[in-house]
């Protein structure tokens, strides 16, 4: 039996085409998922114009949901029928500091659906059975393709900084991850300031939607200065920087209070140039985050089934397979903010 994947060919731009593929079966300890909705995520675009790394010929796609169509010997957790997502990281050892320690992410030999092995833009996907969560019978399986975006999300707000309902925080980029990161930080009561670009407007406006305190556009106004004003001199408590940019990432340095921390959650370039001297000056803290663990997952299907993450209306799009490259072109414009595809 064949099946239709989206697959990375080779290295460099390009190479990204629709094939005929044998159908995966599921060897012993792994579940076989037909897949319902997977998201296009920046890193898909990226291997697509051939700017990061991937381990081609490999199926692109690791933000999905779908249902257990068959299970290998072994597994006991989930059964034919169940509606499950998975998270990323397939192949690690197992045996390492990071894996005895539940970061599996960070496994030297960690290899990740969508670029690393195979993964969801493809009628299934084949995991192993450690990765499956099984999802709310409420939770519908368009909004639970938003589980591993939302799962970085809350990893990168729960796992890092101790939030207090008085802190004032602010979210710079207002793509899927910070529309994200913005609710899982306003959960905790703060006061919450999303900032973006003139280029940002309808993603403002939805996280205005969304319920966030300020939103600031920062080509027309001074980040810094208006924090100020609303701290009356004292600056953020903490800054989540989701958009990489380097003049987001200096801007939010400068709007943190003394002893402040900045929270690095988008990818950025491997070198920036950021105003080093006030770590020392203010005293501030620069955190690190990184994809996501078991218990974010856990946190994100409840968070999702309670009504306390709204994944519904960042879902702007929805595709199938055969229109891929009209939905890439969409997504790398930046148009919209989450797009699917299904199967």
């Amino acid at each position: 039996m064949n099946m239709k994947a989206l697959v990375k060919t080779k290295e460099g731009p390009g190479n990204v085409c629709l094939m005929e593929v044998p159908e995966p079966k599921a060897g012993p300890g792994q579940v076989k998922i037909r897949v319902a909705a997977v998201g296009i995520c920046g890193t898909d675009i990226k291997i697509h114009h051939g700017d990061t790394w991937s381990n081609p010929p490999v199926f692109l796609g690791h933000e999905f949901s779908g249902v257990v169509e068959e299970v290998g010997e072994g597994v006991t957790h989930v059964k034919p029928g169940d509606r499950v997502v998975s998270e990323t990281a397939q192949v690690i050892c197992g045996n390492c500091y990071y894996c005895n320690t539940g970061n599996q992410l960070m496994c030297p030999q960690r290899l990740s659906i969508g670029y690393g092995t195979n993964g969801a833009m493809a009628k299934y996907c084949v995991v192993r059975q450690q990765i499956v969560h099984k999802l709310p019978d409420s939770v519908s399986l368009d909004d639970a393709a938003l589980c591993e975006p939302s799962a970085v999300a809350v990893h990168a707000v729960y796992d890092t900084v101790k939030l207090y309902p008085t802190d004032l925080a602010v979210v710079m980029g207002p793509g899927p991850i910070g529309l994200l990161v913005a609710q899982a930080v306003k959960g905790f009561g703060c006061t919450v300031m999303l900032t973006g670009t003139d280029k940002d407007a309808d993603r403002l406006e939805l996280g205005k939607k969304l319920g966030m305190d300020y939103i600031l556009d920062t080509t027309k106004e001074d980040l810094e200065a208006k924090i100020q004003e609303l701290t009356g001199g004292m600056g953020a408590d903490v800054v989540y920087d989701c958009s990489g940019a380097a003049p987001a990432i200096r801007a939010g340095m400068s709007a943190l209070k003394k002893m402040g921390t900045l929270v690095q959650v988008g990818l950025t370039k491997q070198n920036l140039e950021i105003e080093y001297g006030l770590l020392t000056q203010r005293q501030l803290s620069i955190m690190g985050t990184f994809g996501h663990n078991w218990k974010a997952w856990e946190i994100v299907t409840r968070l999702i089934k309670d009504g306390k993450l709204n994944v519904s209306d960042l879902i702007s799009h929805h595709f199938k397979l055969e229109d891929w490259e009209e939905a890439f072109d969409i997504a790398a414009k930046q148009q919209g903010v989450k797009l699917l595809i299904h199967p």
